[in-house]
């Protein structure tokens, strides 16, 4: 499990740094020339930010994931770590399955999040959202045999790769030995 969560946090990296790059071009397109010109920093209206940014980066995330699913099964956290996703009988992903995957994977923590709502405190909802996060991978860990939450709900599997044997190279790593 400790493997999962070392991709994930991985991934997460690379996310959070294509989001950046995605709201920072959706923020230079959006904000008005006249505010751009004086230099002062302003919020952006609360439609933009709802209808425009967060979907944006929910969109991000979910091509991130679906690209690197359907072309070899594994994200670049995932080949770090030498996990693979698949369908049950070894094939990669389809776009519907990587979708299905995302979906499934956000359910728990999003209900977790909605039940810290009354409270009105920001804390209260990443930590909340955190929790339902870790339950995924605590459910593989106690009831699901090695398989996430999500990993039943979409099925699909997680395995192990092997480690492949790369040919010796030089003290420079440019060229090999043969």
């Amino acid at each position: 499990m400790r493997v999962r969560l070392a991709a994930v946090v991985y991934d997460a990296l690379l996310i959070v740094a294509l989001n950046a790059i995605v709201i920072g071009l959706i923020v230079g397109f959006v904000t008005p020339s006249e505010v751009a010109a004086t230099k002062q920093a302003t919020v952006l209206p609360a439609h933009i930010r709802h209808f425009v940014l967060f979907p944006a980066m929910l969109l991000t995330t979910w091509s991130f994931y679906g690209y690197f699913w359907r072309k070899a099964g594994q994200t670049l956290g995932m080949q770090t770590w030498r996990i693979r996703v698949t369908r049950p009988d070894g094939s990669l992903l389809g776009w519907d399955d990587a979708f299905g995957r995302c979906a499934a994977a956000v359910i728990l923590p999003a209900f977790c999040g909605l039940a810290s709502l009354p409270f009105h405190n920001t804390a209260a909802s990443a930590l909340s959202l955190m929790l339902g996060f870790i339950g995924n991978y605590a459910w593989a860990k106690l009831k699901g045999r090695g398989m996430a939450w999500h990993d039943q709900l979409s099925g699909t599997v997680v395995i192990r790769v092997p480690k492949e044997h790369s040919p010796k190279r030089s003290a420079l790593g440019w060229f090999s030995r043969d």
